[in-house]
């Protein structure tokens, strides 16, 4: 049996989780940076230093040239974080809130991680170039707080669904038989006995009849015979 936890889909928990994640970065970012008595776009801009260079943290304005690409950006790389969060997630097989969160936040400190501790000066988000630490910190605590709520919206859907088709892990345990009808339990006491009895339709006799039953003395008739026979003893 795959452990895989079928909960966090891609189909459906990708696009919200990169979404939302990209949504609350950024606001964070935009909230530090009214902060500062800057617009809340200037992050934005900051992050295509890596197209433009440290020239870009003195972009005031809005442009496609640097707040557009700056977005793009973010918001590719908020779907590549969210799609690592989710592969994990999947992963491990743990269903639960906490371990939704602990995937979102967790995910976000990789991401920390690699962008501040292993990728070159020039290929950072560039947030640092704008705002102070704190305010960096704001910005990876949104993207993980948006893949974490995410994932958990994704597994309450699923459990939701998979509730009202009655298809819940937990109606039949792994390994037992489903229940069987009462005829095939009349019909099969134990799985090597048969009971020919059950085989007509209505086993009871309240609904057919004997077609063969003659109320006559003529013992060459199937059905009369037996019958008048035991009338006449």
């Amino acid at each position: 049996m795959s452990n895989l936890n079928p909960i966090a889909k891609f189909i459906f928990a990708l696009p919200v989780a990169g979404g939302l994640a990209a949504i609350l970065s950024a606001a964070a970012l935009g909230a530090f940076s009214i902060f500062r008595d800057q617009p809340p776009w200037m992050p934005l801009n900051a992050t295509s230093h890596v197209l433009h260079g440290p020239a870009a943290e003195e972009v005031i304005d809005v442009t496609w040239s640097h707040t557009a690409l700056g977005a793009i950006i973010h918001i590719g790389s908020a779907f590549f974080w969210a799609a690592i969060a989710i592969a994990l997630f999947r992963a491990v097989g743990t269903a639960g809130r906490g371990a939704a969160w602990v995937a979102g936040l967790g995910t976000a400190a990789l991401a920390a991680a690699v962008d501040y501790g292993l990728m070159p000066s020039r290929l950072t988000p560039g947030w640092e170039l704008v705002l102070p630490s704190f305010g960096v910190i704001a910005g990876f605590v949104g993207l993980g707080v948006g893949i974490a709520f995410s994932l958990d919206l994704a597994q309450r859907r699923q459990a939701a669904t998979a509730a009202g088709s009655g298809q819940s892990a937990n109606s039949i345990p792994e390994g037992a038989a489903a229940p069987r009808p009462e005829l095939e339990r009349m019909r099969r006491p134990t799985p090597t006995e048969l009971d020919q009895r059950q085989q007509r339709i209505d086993p009871a006799g309240l609904v057919t009849a004997d077609l063969n039953w003659r109320d006559d003395r003529n013992r060459k008739q199937p059905g009369g015979s037996a019958r008048s026979k035991e009338e006449g003893d």
